[in-house]
């Protein structure tokens, strides 16, 4: 794969590429370049399978470089020193991203997610959700990609009635009916979906407490979603539970 570092750190980007050579040998190194300006040219230029994009640089962050693009055609994934909200965006789109310094599991790791998305042609409608959520306040994140054996389905968190545990899976209960096996482990989306509005009421369940219709107390109790569907409140989490429950 052909792929450019956007990075305005020169140390950072010729590390990345060593790495890269080192770990990735199906990436290939066409240009480094360290500002959003410089980028947007090369590469109009050299149409690369894949840019590694620094989030934030002195002259225009990577957001505003993307905006610059009718169309994605790349693979892209971010590379950071900042844990904050644009992550949270990031991983709302599920888009890929590193932070500094670049861990070589996680490189590797990320350059087959890009490989992937690219081969299922998703990559425009997953930057439209990033830059959708990047508009909005960190507590309004409203759309979100999820990756599936398939490729990638968007859809709005409010549609979320409930998500299950499999395993190294986890299965999206959706208003429609539909329910979409994800790649993903149930733990990404405890950390993800926002509180209070999705609470971790079982070691195998999270739910939308908007879309409970009956609690039914016990030990712990249960709660009917709005679906017909009874799931078990652990007790341990029940108090967490209710705590939401109230603040909803």
């Amino acid at each position: 794969m052909k792929s450019v570092i956007v990075d305005d750190e020169l140390l950072v980007a010729q590390n990345l590429q060593m790495l890269l050579n080192r770990y990735c040998p199906e990436v290939e190194v066409a240009a480094i370049v360290h500002s959003a300006d410089d980028a947007e040219k090369v590469i109009k230029d050299i149409d690369p399978d894949l840019v590694f994009l620094d989030v934030e640089m002195p002259h225009g962050n990577g957001f505003d470089l993307l905006k610059k693009f009718n169309q994605i055609r790349f693979g892209l994934i971010f590379v950071t020193a900042f844990d904050h909200y644009a992550v949270r965006a990031i991983k709302y789109s599920a888009i890929d991203y590193l932070l500094k310094p670049i861990d070589i599991d996680e490189l590797v790791s990320a350059v087959n997610k890009a490989e992937m998305q690219l081969k299922s042609k998703s990559i425009n409608q997953s930057l439209n959700i990033l830059l959708h959520n990047m508009a909005q306040p960190a507590t309004k994140l409203q759309k979100l990609s999820l990756p599936t054996i398939d490729g990638m389905i968007f859809i709005n968190i409010n549609d979320i009635l409930y998500c299950r545990s499999d395993g190294n899976y986890t299965t999206f209960y959706l208003e429609n009916g539909q329910s979409p096996l994800i790649t993903r482990q149930i733990g990404v989306y405890e950390e993800l979906l926002p509180e209070p509005l999705f609470c971790r009421i079982h070691r195998q369940y999270i739910i939308n407490v908007n879309k409970v219709t009956r609690y039914v107390k016990g030990r712990g109790g249960h709660v009917v979603m709005s679906d017909g569907k009874m799931i078990d409140v652990s007790a341990r989490k029940k108090d967490d539970f209710l705590s939401a429950y109230e603040l909803i």
